[in-house]
């Protein structure tokens, strides 16, 4: 790693004077302008601009414009590279902490967490939440049904539909990286777009009603940011706990529209897990609902990718017979190879802030999530398959090889490895976690099958999928994800307007017949 500009470890007293220094509007304009054209995370390293990382550059946007004075001399390129570096430097509780490997494991979570979430591919991320946010693919007879993710829900939460509001994700970072206007990249202004383009929303019409979605969900201002800007932080941990320009990435109360600091940022609005903070207010009744029913449809997303395997046979959860009083359900679905039997169990859960801040009690925080359940639920349904007295198993069958997989809505990084699994409880095969991300890829695997691929994982004990995919080959497109991506506007194939459509030619043949 090259050297930085003040030995390592730098005091978060340093860098916000060095950020400070500059006036917020002529810093983060060109944050902006510079973070506009730059590739995805994974491209950045390649090229050596490993110092330009989006989550550097919106902590330093973040500080800037939540405590900078106006007035203050304009920044430079190389006062922005030399801020990264004191960013790079900055101290963390790992220099704190007792020698041994748990500092490391704490230090590992923090950077994980914090670095992981921009390096997710962000087709599969959009695709994803058009694909699992579908209220159409949950029966309407189910014994547990949907309360408040039905018909309409998109339209009373984001104020448009979940299809108008990825397309507005969609348009606002497209202008923002790619207007053939350079001096308009880092920025977005509703009076760039033509009003004869609204057409590809579906039912958004007017610059108006966009404005109304990107005031509630995607501006703030330097006063808002200024006022929630934390008092009493800790300077060791403030950078990995939430940065408020996530959760709205555009600025207002700057001439020529919106200012875009990182247009990375305004993807995220758009994840699951954007949308899962957006609804999932556990504060209130409507909040609680929308994130249990967000697992409901979660668990059927996970079915949904298990059908794409042609090599195995999905059945979805058994209720067990155990006494004329009682019964029991298995885990949530049974993948069965021709020489495997695979055990899944969903989960709709993601790390929270003080596991992903990687304290001393991040085993407890761990036992505290719903893997523990899922790993107990597999070793239950491992019993009542051995124990032969079910027939309701029948068609499971217990001749070949068995391995568990709880698969989560968001990674929880590290989480195979020894260390942080030696105080989940014990199980009777071997388990894995797997995000499903990884679950997505991994159902497209070509030329092998992927029961191959789990037994390889577990046999050397890999800490995640992802580090055997390298060796095969995979189809270009997940059929689930691609459905999603093609109902987003200006993703999907753009529908011909009315009037182009009325002013063609008229053209016969069959080589013409649609």
């Amino acid at each position: 790693m090259r050297r930085t500009l003040s030995p390592y470890p730098v005091p978060e007293t340093e860098y916000f004077e060095r950020v400070l220094r500059h006036d917020p509007n002529s810093l983060t304009q060109l944050i902006a302008a510079t973070s506009a054209g730059f590739p995805p995370v994974r491209d950045l390293f390649a090229r050596g601009l490993g110092l330009y990382v989006p989550w550097a550059l919106l902590d330093v946007a973040w500080v800037s414009l939540a405590r900078g004075r106006d007035s203050r001399p304009s920044a430079t390129s190389r006062d922005l590279h030399e801020i990264l570096d004191l960013f790079l430097a900055l101290d963390d509780p790992v220099t704190r902490e007792p020698e041994g490997m748990k500092r490391w494991e704490g230090f590992l979570q923090r950077v994980t967490h914090h670095q992981g979430p921009w390096q997710e591919d962000a087709y599969a991320q959009l695709s994803r939440s058009m694909a699992l946010l579908d209220p159409t693919s949950y029966p309407d007879d189910a014994d547990d049904p949907l309360k408040v993710i039905l018909p309409g829900w998109d339209h009373d939460l984001l104020g448009c539909s979940l299809a108008d509001y990825l397309g507005i994700v969609h348009l606002v970072w497209g202008c923002a990286t790619a207007h053939p206007n350079l001096r308009r990249r880092g920025r977005f202004a509703l009076d760039w777009f033509p009003v004869a383009d609204y057409d590809q929303f579906d039912g958004l019409r007017s610059p108006a009603q966009v404005k109304t979605v990107l005031t509630q969900h995607f501006v703030t201002t330097k006063n808002k940011l200024r006022a929630a800007f934390p008092a009493d932080h800790d300077p060791l941990l403030r950078r990995y706990t939430h940065n408020p320009l996530r959760s709205r990435p555009l600025v207002g109360g700057v001439l020529g529209g919106y200012l875009v600091p990182v247009p990375a940022a305004v993807l995220g609005k758009a994840t699951p897990l954007g949308l899962y903070y957006t609804g999932g207010d556990n504060n209130s009744e409507w909040g609680k609902a929308f994130t249990n029913d967000f697992g409901k449809l979660f668990e059927r997303y996970v079915g949904r990718q298990l059908d794409l395997l042609r090599d195995a046979k999905i059945h979805p959860e058994i209720l067990v017979k155990l006494s004329r009083k009682e019964e029991k359900k298995t885990i949530d679905f049974f993948v069965v190879f021709p020489d495997l039997v695979l055990l899944v169990e969903v989960k709709s859960t993601r790390p929270g802030e003080q596991l992903r801040l990687g304290g001393q009690d991040f085993t407890a925080l761990l036992l505290g999530t719903p893997i523990k359940r899922g790993f107990e639920q597999i070793n239950g349904s491992v019993d009542l398959l051995r124990s032969g007295k079910h027939p309701e198993l029948a068609d499971i069958p217990t001749d070949r090889r068995m391995i568990g997989m709880v698969v989560t809505a968001e990674p929880f990084h590290q989480i195979n490895t020894p260390a942080h699994r030696v105080d989940l409880p014990e199980t009777k095969i071997p388990v894995m976690v797997t995000s499903v991300a990884e679950l997505e890829q991994a159902v497209t695997i070509t030329g092998t099958s992927l029961s191959k691929l789990l037994c390889s994982a577990v046999d050397a004990g890999a800490p995640d999928l992802r580090q055997l995919f390298a060796p095969y080959e995979f189809l270009e497109h997940n059929a689930v994800l691609e459905q999603g991506w093609s109902a987003i506007p200006f993703a999907r194939p753009r529908r011909p307007r009315a009037e182009d459509v009325a002013a063609a030619e008229p053209v016969s043949g069959p080589e013409h017949r649609s």
